[in-house]
């Protein structure tokens, strides 16, 4: 009764997250970085941005068996890890960010006639324990951040915080090396990870392994994610299926799958993130008692860039004093001869029509090379800061108009279009901006002298 009202808590903790209002959906993975619950994808901080994430989580595992020993009336141990974490990452370029991260495990099982080894350590009957996990340093590399299949690399070592004289320690006393590659497409990653643990025993005794206990295998981890905007900037559905294979150790659990099916909702600068967590052999194996669902809740703040519009606009917002001198000054020439043209009613209407523009709306010009539709990083730097405007003002629309150079090769209609449209892709894929509030235009050959100029789209934003 006490497991089902745990699992019942999980669950309203699950929808009240589901629950909140939002508008970016770029967070933390459990591990730090970007990404979804714990596939690390092709999204990324921007430099000098940085995440903070914090995270409750709960799996339902399998113990490895015993080597040499007679197997206990309700082998194997099923038992719970509960871990409470935290990190931090920072984006040292756009295609290269660092994280470092560290929690509070909680393993636990019921009392029940069994036995047998979590990582390395062997376990019998009823247990529970915390203790300090340990403090992981990763990285993140984006190796294409334009191509429509994205790849990042990753990895990191985690260094212990458990002593080799502490007996009733459940982690290891030594580091362990992860790394990894995710492939991302749209709405869909790939990802494949690899845990390396060292060649080395435990320093609890086990009654069948000696004073060291048993060295640990290693884990092959492959998963597919989805995440799905259903409300662009607002809420992402996230789905992901992991499976994981032990490599090596002198004693290996079996090999598992579990899925995590949740959500992601964004308020601002924060997001809030919420997932069910299903491992599927073991419930389809030894059924819900001990129970095989666990889950997770996640809270992240990853503060935007500042805008750099306000530099533009102040500008423009000084034009109007020139022309307003010379209004008081022109009677005193000519007095009767002056005033009589309408030349004084002229001056204001000078003065105030062009003071409206710069609040209604902004012009950008991006380039490209020859025949090519491939955005440039200057070309990116520039639709990063048209975002920031159109993630600011949720009325703003905005126009992208592409052209060609007559010299170039090619169907120059269509290469317009994939100029634009690489534009309009940009500002979704990366931004998360609606795509109903982009709308595209082919203007043709560009009538410029320079042929660079001519290979050019031009991003209007409008503001009401």
């Amino acid at each position: 009764m006490r497991r089902m009202r745990t699992r019942l808590t999980l669950a309203a903790a699950a929808c009240f997250v589901l629950s909140l209002p939002a508008q970016a959906q770029i967070a933390p993975t459990l591990s730090g970085e970007t990404g979804l619950f714990e596939i690390t994808n092709a999204d990324m901080l921007a430099a000098g941005r940085f995440s903070v994430g914090l995270s409750w989580s709960m799996w339902t595992l399998t113990a490895a068996p015993v080597p040499g020993s007679s197997p206990y009336p309700d082998d194997p141990l099923r038992y719970d890890l509960q871990r409470i974490g935290g990190s931090v990452g920072y984006g040292l370029m756009d295609r290269w960010e660092i994280v470092v991260g560290t929690g509070s495990n909680r393993y636990h099982a019921d009392d029940m006639a069994w036995q047998g080894v979590i990582n390395g350590h062997y376990r019998a009957g009823g247990f529970s324990h915390t203790e300090m996990d340990k403090v992981r340093i990763g990285t993140k590399i984006l190796m294409n951040p334009t191509d429509p299949l994205r790849v990042a690399l990753f990895g990191g070592i985690s260094f212990p915080t458990q002593s080799m004289n502490d007996v009733n320690a459940i982690g290891t006393s030594r580091s362990d090396y992860d790394f990894g590659a995710s492939f991302t497409s749209g709405w869909v990653t790939f990802q494949t990870s690899y845990l390396l643990t060292a060649d080395l025993g435990t320093g609890t005794p086990s009654p069948y392994a000696g004073p060291t206990g048993y060295n640990v295998p290693n884990q092959w981890k492959n998963a597919l994610g989805i995440a799905v905007p259903v409300v662009p900037n607002v809420f992402k559905a996230i789905g992901e299926i992991n499976r994981v294979h032990y490599d090596g150790g002198d004693t290996q659990p079996v090999d598992y799958s579990e899925a995590l099916l949740g959500g992601r909702f964004a308020f601002g600068d924060f997001t809030a993130s919420g997932a069910v967590r299903i491992a599927i052999d073991r419930w389809a194996k030894y059924g819900s008692t001990p129970g095989s669902i666990g889950g997770l809740v996640q809270f992240a703040y990853a503060p935007a860039p500042p805008q750099p519009v306000k530099a533009r606009v102040a500008p423009l917002k000084e034009e109007p004093p020139p022309p307003a001198e010379p209004v008081p000054a022109a009677p005193a020439p000519a007095p009767a001869p002056v005033v009589a043209p309408a030349a004084a009613p002229s001056e204001p209407a000078v003065v105030t029509a062009p003071a409206a523009r710069p609040a209604t709306s902004t012009t950008d010009e991006i380039l490209f090379d020859a025949a090519k539709s491939r955005l440039t990083n200057i070309a990116k730097a520039i639709l990063d800061g048209v975002a920031l405007r159109l993630k600011n003002n949720l009325a703003a629309t905005c126009v992208v108009s592409a052209w060609t150079d007559g010299k170039e090769k090619g169907d120059h209609a269509a290469l317009a279009k994939a100029r634009a449209e690489a534009a309009k892709d940009y500002l979704m894929k990366r931004h998360g901006i609606d795509g109903s509030r982009i709308t595209t235009e082919v203007k043709g050959d560009g009538d410029s002298a320079d042929a660079t100029r001519n290979r050019r789209a031009v991003v209007s934003v409008t503001f009401p």
